[in-house]
């Protein structure tokens, strides 16, 4: 049986390529308060362990096509553990972000009583939701959920999760619609964006344009698993559907209209002009 340690420190996965230099966006500009596992979604890596400018990572290495399967293996891992990580993050091979990021961030939640939560990215970011961006001065905003591409979770909800990670590859509707309804169900609500904890995403998001191969697109996973979320809810807590939060995560639109993207598409042009001027 493989054993965390006894204090629970927090584990922090960042994937890899398994080809170029591991842990290339992570800056390593302090000692880290949390253990690493590198995962080589390639599944080339035969190595259960690699020292990486100084730092001793776990490797966990597997052919993967996206990011619900590197859950998976996550929780099958942690499956094994004696004593779970006070908090688990899964952080993409193309966020920019600082060990002392991470550290500040981690204070923040226990400082705060924060269950779920993420650095804020930077405006120059590739992102989905304008809402997962620095918002003003405030240490950090509340939210519903967070992305799947930089998230911390307590240990015990990452766990939760596993039975229902199964089969969905692209890690859609886990965010939306997964993770909010455990954290409900268990009583664990506490989620925000850390304003003062900015990372940068570099590369676009593609995760949408795929056929897996069990012949799903990532949003009928999403759909699947949002279906599969509301059966769980009527089965143990039905009154739930009749309040302000079931509304927010099941039946408010997240997406823009055609006419609104149309606007949007027209707006961003004459933003990036009003920066470059002031």
């Amino acid at each position: 049986m493989t054993e965390i340690n006894a204090s629970a420190q927090p584990l922090v996965l960042i994937s890899w390529d398994g080809k170029t230099q591991p842990l290339r966006c992570l800056h390593l500009d302090a000692a880290p308060q949390f253990s690493i596992v590198l995962f080589d979604f390639s599944g080339t890596c035969d190595q259960t362990e690699l020292v990486v400018q100084g730092l001793r990572c776990q490797v966990l290495s597997g052919a993967t096509e996206c990011k619900g399967e590197i859950y998976q293996a996550l929780a099958a891992h942690l499956s094994e553990a004696s004593v779970l990580p006070e908090y688990v993050s899964l952080i993409d091979d193309d966020i920019i972000i600082g060990v002392s990021d991470i550290n500040r961030a981690l204070h923040l939640a226990r400082a705060t009583g924060l269950d779920v939560f993420s650095p804020c990215l930077s405006h120059d970011s590739h992102y989905t939701h304008r809402w997962t961006l620095q918002q003003g001065h405030a240490m950090a905003h509340p939210v519903d959920w967070v992305e799947v591409m930089m998230p911390f979770y307590r240990g015990k909800l990452f766990m939760a999760g596993a039975p229902h990670y199964a089969g969905n590859v692209s890690s859609w509707g886990i965010d939306k619609y997964l993770m909010p309804t455990l954290q409900k169900l268990m009583g664990i609500e506490r989620t925000a964006i850390l304003n003062t904890i900015v990372a940068s995403h570099v590369r676009p998001v593609t995760s949408g344009q795929k056929t897996y191969r069990n012949g799903r697109t990532a949003a009928m996973e999403r759909d699947a698993l949002k279906a599969a979320c509301i059966a769980l809810i009527e089965r143990e807590r039905p009154e739930l559907k009749h309040g302000d939060w079931y509304r927010r995560i099941f039946v408010q639109r997240h997406s823009r209209t055609a006419w609104q993207r149309l606007i949007y598409g027209l707006g961003r042009p004459i933003r990036r002009w009003l920066e470059r001027s002031t």
